[in-house]
């Protein structure tokens, strides 16, 4: 099964107690912790009796980082199907991913709020020109006044901005 996960390249698990020693399960699962979408029951059932989501949430890690993560936890006796495994895998990369970095719209320059933001080069610019003639915006919503920027794409990434 680990040269299967290796050669699928699936993405994050949980961290296992196993492997980090010093950390106890303590008392029953949150589940309204754990984000509603597919693969949460299958989680809960192999990861839940140890894991709490506060816990993944605090060690997100890259997809190889959590490979090898997998790859411990099956040596120390994490026990489950392929196709259990797949599905705790889609789930936890979906939900407990790494966060992406923050910016801030009124010091970045066009090319990171392009790159980070995922903006044309003119909407882009339209941002750095609007804060240049205008000045320093201070909440997202400010942006709805930039010309030529389609701000549904900043509402998506409103969680990332700071002013």
């Amino acid at each position: 099964m680990i040269r299967h996960l290796k050669r699928l390249r699936l993405p994050a698990l949980v961290h296992c107690a196993l492997f980090w020693g010093a950390l106890v399960w303590t008392g029953s699962i949150a589940s309204a912790q754990w984000p509603e979408s597919p693969g949460k029951e299958v989680t809960l059932q192999l990861c839940g009796n140890c894991h709490d989501a506060n816990i993944i949430q605090a060690h997100r890690q890259s997809r190889d980082e959590w490979i090898a993560t997998i790859e411990k936890m099956i040596a120390a006796g994490a026990e489950g199907t392929e196709e259990q495994f797949t599905a705790v895998l889609e789930y936890i990369s979906k939900n407990f991913a790494p966060k992406a970095a923050s910016i801030n719209v009124n010091q970045a320059s066009a090319a990171e709020l392009g790159t980070g933001l995922g903006l044309s080069e003119k909407e882009a610019a339209a941002i750095v020109k609007y804060r240049t003639d205008k000045g320093a915006f201070k909440a997202v919503e400010d942006l709805k006044k930039v010309p030529d920027l389609d701000y549904k794409k900043i509402e998506a990434q409103k969680d990332r901005l700071v002013f």
